[in-house]
């Protein structure tokens, strides 16, 4: 029975990577491309994978090799109605693409850069490679986008596959091993809710508690606030999109005060080095890393503003044994309503495990239950802030599990942290020309691997456990879903 199955499995993942591929040949003989620009992309995209150094932020869409898809993106082909929509959403899954290359390309081995023949007019090593992607792309984009069936064509192909293996789930007998781990799941979130309904003065300190501090306070007025989002909304996808000035704005206004019980080393959020082979974290220089996102509330594009931690290890005999190694992290995410006031808050450790919803209470009329499935875990409200109060969010020695998010504007012992893109994560410099990339083509965090990969491979997420990138992020063991589904908000509660 079991080398039958094996057989269907693997005969099913053969068919659909087959079908993918004859897809994107079959688009690219109809679309009767520039070949020279085809034929680049296609020997840049070999070396890539070889070199195994493919960003996994976003991912390729097939056939079409100068676009990059997210999960906003893909959710969001059903919502457009006007040429102009199309166009803009096209040319956002471009600039995604020609992002990715760009790491991409500063991350490979020199050998692999100079193997590249030398283009007349351009200039020599990555810069050039750099210079021939854009030109490629945006030839075939323009020749792509005078067919009138490119749109027709593109819709369908635009799809992100979620975080979750069905052949790990077969093969690890998912629907009876659910049964123990519903159970476990349920008496995790009991302790954890426990920390929220002790009060705040009683919570275990097991070192001494430090406030980690935006180093620069930008401080908005709401009425600021509110013409920053109003003037990123206008465009033709009425999505807000801050630019850079007014994005490190808004991260800054909102930039959290995390409060650490720190016990040892490992308590102190820092910087991500590189330590030979394996990222390592420089605790001399707190820094926190912030990128943008978009999701829907009651079916409206919104912005969020998601804020990662990284520690050196998760340790100390408060986190369980099988959850213990090396890196640790937390990423919460403020989403802002269209005046531009936080409506909902949520944490997430980096392995995608321990997820939680902090709503605006007065908004919400009920949490949405689903056959077979958790309720949204919501242990708190989010708190009332007042102008000059920020968001502070109180930690655990070792387990770094968030306990508290409170309201202050005086914090224990503040010691500053920088806020940097999280890009740079995407491409760390490595001391040399090249960079690389924290996370591996599979948007695994690397060396952080952990026992739980052996004893939940059951639940269908691969390297269960592991740091993961931003976009890889599965949030719960029963049933499949994703902490970047714009939907998450609108499939959870019923706003009033």
């Amino acid at each position: 029975m079991k080398k039958h199955l094996s057989i269907f499995l693997t005969s099913f993942l053969l068919f659909f990577t087959g079908c993918t591929s004859f897809t994107a040949q079959r688009i690219s003989k109809s679309f009767e491309r520039p070949e020279d620009c085809q034929s680049f992309l296609a020997a840049l995209d070999d070396r890539v994978n070889r070199s195994g150094v493919r960003d996994a932020a976003s991912y390729p869409v097939p056939g079409f090799p100068y676009l990059r898809a997210n999960r906003f993106l893909s959710f969001l082909k059903e919502k457009i109605d006007a040429q102009g929509g199309r166009e803009q959403w096209s040319r956002w899954m471009q600039k995604l693409d020609l992002e990715a290359r760009e790491k991409e390309i500063s991350s490979l081995p020199e050998d692999v850069v100079s193997s590249f023949p030398y283009e007349p007019g351009t200039e020599p090593g990555r810069a050039g490679l750099s210079d021939r992607v854009k030109s490629c792309s945006d030839r075939l984009f323009e020749h792509d986008k005078t067919r009138p069936d490119f749109y027709e064509t593109l819709n369908p192909l635009v799809e992100v596959p979620d975080e979750y293996s069905f052949a790990m789930r077969a093969i690890g007998l998912y629907p009876l091993v659910a049964i123990p781990v519903a159970i476990l799941t349920d008496a995790s979130r009991k302790r954890v809710r426990s920390w929220y309904e002790t009060n705040l003065e009683e919570l275990p300190v097991d070192g001494q508690l430090r406030s980690f501090t935006p180093a620069k306070a930008f401080s908005l007025s709401g009425e600021e606030i509110e013409a920053i989002l109003g003037s990123s909304r206008k465009n033709p996808l009425g999505v807000p999109l801050p630019d850079e000035g007014q994005g490190k704005k808004i991260v800054e206004h909102f930039a959290p005060v995390f409060v650490q019980d720190i016990a040892a080393p490992y308590d102190r959020l820092g910087r991500l080095v590189w330590n030979g082979n394996c990222p390592d974290v420089d605790q001399e220089k707190p820094t926190v890393y912030y990128y943008f996102s978009n999701a829907f509330l009651k079916g409206k594009p919104i912005l969020q503003i998601n804020y990662v931690i990284w520690y050196s290890e998760r340790a100390g005999e408060r986190a369980p044994s099988i959850e213990r190694g090396r890196l640790d992290g937390l990423a919460l995410r403020v989403s802002l309503d269209d005046q531009g006031k936080p409506f909902m808050v949520e944490g997430v450790n980096n392995c995608g495990c321990y997820h939680f919803f902090a709503p605006e209470k007065e908004r919400v009329n009920r949490i949405i239950s689903k056959p077979l499935r958790f309720d949204p875990f919501v242990p708190q409200g989010l708190p009332d802030l007042r102008p000059g109060q920020r968001l502070g969010v109180r930690l655990s020695s070792g387990w770094h599990q968030v306990q508290r998010l409170v309201a202050g504007e005086d914090f224990p012992l503040p010691i500053p942290y920088e806020l940097v893109p999280y890009d740079v994560l995407e491409a760390l410099p490595r001391g040399d020309d090249r960079t690389e990339s924290v996370f591996d083509s599979n948007g695994i965090a690397k060396c952080s691997e952990r026992i739980e990969r052996f004893i939940l491979f059951s639940m269908g997420i691969p390297k269960i456990g592991s740091m993961r990138q931003r976009g890889h992020h599965a949030i719960e063991l029963i049933g499949r879903v994703q902490s970047d589904d714009p939907t998450l908000f609108d499939e959870s509660f019923v706003f009033k």
